[in-house]
């Protein structure tokens, strides 16, 4: 919230930290601003973390670490409609506003959007999209009139105190929302991609998505993490990519490894999350396992080897003759 209840202009540090946020954190940043300076420029392309372990203190964890942007992903993750509510304003307030957030709402879920939206959520992201109509209607509920027909809700701020924008005559932050939020439908099956083009043309759209693994179920190509991907997942890959660079549209997703970047970033992606907290949770998990029990058939010799190149050296106790490791006070 802004020092001392001043207009959020006379805190230009501010935005020097966090050069996307709202005057108050409870209120989205600006993603639309963040992506339109990823196209145009790749060195402001936004890097990410996905987030699906349901558990605020791993929001706030993230949030420490500042990454542009944190994926939340309420379709599948099990956050309840508080624990959603609470994650996004962590995400919010411990990156002390570096971090926008993105929610991955399911489909047909107004109440689970609702409190993303209310919450704070720069971004939602659109399942299973298949039609412009869903579209459309997915637009209502993600803006205020005169765009479209979002609820208001009087429990997101406090009159005076708790209500400052970066716009003007913005008391309720209407403005703010509909300038900063951005819905990113993501195609996920194969009458999805075959509509496309209508989709994409839906005015509101502001970046896409695509779900390479529903996609890949729902069209019979054979699911894999890695490796060369099959040829009819490349065509569908390369439709999906066209359709975005013909409506000048930004891409978001996911990368499973850091040399996927580059090509991302030439396919036209912008926002790129480049870990995963579930993934990298076991991951770390299981090279400290399986560190220790390699260590397990390690010889004695070795072992005063490894000492020695760390640092310890092995000196004899005059008392017993015993070796003991010197040099780790």
């Amino acid at each position: 919230m802004a020092s001392n209840n001043k207009p959020f202009h006379e805190q230009p540090h501010l935005h020097t930290r966090a050069e996307h946020r709202a005057a108050v954190l409870t209120y989205p940043g600006n993603f639309r601003e963040a992506l339109r300076q990823g196209q145009a420029d790749p060195k402001k392309t936004l890097f990410g973390v996905a987030h699906g372990i349901a558990s605020v203190a791993v929001t706030k964890v993230l949030a420490s670490a500042k990454p542009d942007f944190i994926w939340i992903d309420y379709e599948h993750a099990v956050f309840d409609r508080s624990s959603l509510y609470d994650a996004i304003q962590a995400a919010q307030h411990h990156s002390e506003g570096k971090s926008l957030v993105v929610v991955r709402v399911a489909k047909g879920d107004p109440v689970g959007l609702a409190t993303a939206l209310d919450a704070g959520a720069s971004a939602i992201v659109m399942p299973h999209t298949e039609t412009a109509e869903e579209v459309r209607e997915m637009i209502k509920e993600v803006y205020y009139p005169p765009l479209g027909q979002r609820s208001f809700s009087p429990w997101t701020f406090t009159p005076g105190i708790s209500n400052q924008s970066i716009y003007e005559d913005d008391d309720w932050n209407m403005k703010n929302s509909n300038n900063h939020v951005c819905l990113i439908p993501q195609i996920e099956s194969v009458k999805g991609l075959k509509n496309l083009d209508e989709i994409a043309s839906v005015e509101g759209v502001a970046g896409l998505m695509f779900g390479p693994g529903d996609y890949s179920a729902d069209a019979g190509i054979k699911l894999q993490l890695g490796g060369v991907p099959p040829p009819a997942f490349l065509e569908a890959m390369g439709k999906f990519v066209e359709g975005a660079k013909k409506h000048n549209l930004p891409l978001f997703g996911a990368a499973q490894a850091p040399a996927m970047v580059p090509m991302m970033i030439q396919q036209g992606y912008v926002g790129i999350a480049v870990a995963f907290d579930y993934w990298g949770l076991a991951g770390l998990v299981a090279d400290g396992l399986k560190g220790a029990r390699a260590m397990v058939d390690v010889k004695p010799e070795d072992a005063e080897g490894e000492k020695a190149s760390n640092g310890t050296v092995p000196v004899t106790n005059g008392s017993n003759g015993a070796t003991e490791a010197n040099g780790s006070s």
